[in-house]
């Protein structure tokens, strides 16, 4: 493996995984001396049954809760600012986060504008986060985000219809529990796309130019589960062991993109899920043969690590070869899902183009790409999309 001597400097939360590891909430929260957390959830994951565990957790350890569960997929800012209304009003000292990326990066602007004020939209970009968050914990009820490792955070502008990023190391969960159980109740269309969504931090995560052995070694062994674990069927959907194996695989990529960064798939996607309100995993998985064959040539080593992972023999030579063979093994891993991968079927006009060629150029995913595209090699991208 090429080693990357150049500085690097890595974030990573206190993490516990295993099955039923949501009930060391409870001894979390008196740790962090929470007497009083927002439960931020969705109504959904509240009424699960294995909830009542993490309830018990936090009576035993003496912690009330204010359960906020107003939380929309792809969270709006105005979810943010009734969540952080709420923390405040009731008092809160810390937060616990239990659900999918959406209710885990809601949290993370919870606790942003408890903290320091003023508006969400105020902190959008890199580093503009002065003070401390309270203490975050947080309970992924899905495996792919990678919210509950990492330091990002993605909120929709309602008004601008746009989706945007806060990077800062103050938005490293204090402590996440990865735990099996919750994800056996997550819907198959739900797992497919989760699981893409990891895929895709990882293979961004490796070809990043801010990728460092640690971000590789992470990012490379993410893929290898990825690999093994796809294509997904109902019938493992009570399978411990795939589950638990697609919580590693999401956990090594979260780490991995948190630390080396993002890249093009994650700027288009984030500007086509703003503005048609689209699912991350279906966004990535529309621009994602368009945005390898652009960066190929600037990682070629890399990327044909991924395809022999993946399943693309190593015998095939052949630059086409090895990127049609790649896409078409993700492709085959999202198994008996069938969503259209072309932006017209979901309303988009390609009058929309330079609207969404401006969202990406200035989308901070294209700093770690390791080719950066100009706005005509961007708008070229979005044209074979449709």
């Amino acid at each position: 493996m090429e080693m990357v001597r150049e500085h690097r400097k890595f974030v990573i939360p206190e993490i516990i995984t295993g099955d039923n590891a949501r009930i060391y909430a409870g001894r979390y929260t008196s740790n962090f001396h929470s007497d009083t957390v927002l439960l931020a959830t969705d109504e959904s994951v509240f009424r699960r049954k294995w909830m009542r565990e993490v309830l018990l957790s936090l009576d035993e350890a003496g912690t009330e809760y204010v359960i906020f569960s107003d939380i929309e997929e792809n969270p709006r800012d105005y979810n943010v600012m009734a969540g952080a209304d709420v923390y405040l009003s009731e008092e809160c000292t810390g937060i616990l986060a239990i659900g999918g990326g959406s209710v885990l990066d809601c949290a993370k602007g919870i606790g942003i504008v408890a903290a320091n004020g003023g508006n969400i939209l105020d902190y959008i970009g890199v580093d503009l986060v002065r003070n401390p968050m309270p203490p975050l914990i947080c309970v992924p009820t899905t495996a792919g985000s990678g919210a509950d490792v990492s330091q990002y955070a993605v909120i929709r502008n309602t008004a601008k219809k746009t989706k945007n990023i806060i990077v800062s190391k103050s938005l490293v969960p204090d402590v996440s529990l990865l735990d099996t159980v919750p994800l056996m109740t997550q819907p198959g269309d739900v797992t497919v796309n989760s699981g893409i969504d990891a895929l895709t931090h990882a293979i961004e995560a490796y070809v990043s130019n801010g990728a460092s052995h640690f971000s590789d070694m992470l990012a490379l062994e993410s893929i290898k589960l990825s690999a093994d674990i796809f294509p997904f069927s109902l019938d493992r959907a009570d399978d411990p062991d795939h589950r638990f194996q697609s919580l590693m695989a999401s956990m090594y990529a979260g780490i991995a993109f948190s630390n080396a960064g993002l890249g093009l798939i994650h700027a288009m996607s984030h500007a086509i899920g703003g503005m048609y309100d689209l699912p991350h995993g279906i966004a990535s998985s529309i621009v994602m043969r368009s945005a390898i064959q652009y960066n190929y040539s600037s990682s070629k080593r890399k990327y044909r690590k991924i395809a022999h992972i993946l399943g693309v023999s190593p015998d095939i030579t052949d630059d086409k070869r090895v990127v049609t063979g790649m896409f078409e093994q993700i492709m085959d891993m999202r198994g008996s899902i069938d969503n259209p991968l072309s932006l017209s079927v979901y309303g988009a006009s390609k009058a929309d183009i330079p609207d969404l060629v401006a969202r990406s150029a200035g989308d901070p995913c294209i700093a770690t790409n390791p080719r950066i595209p100009g706005r005509k090699d961007l708008s070229n991208l979005f044209e074979s999309v449709f």
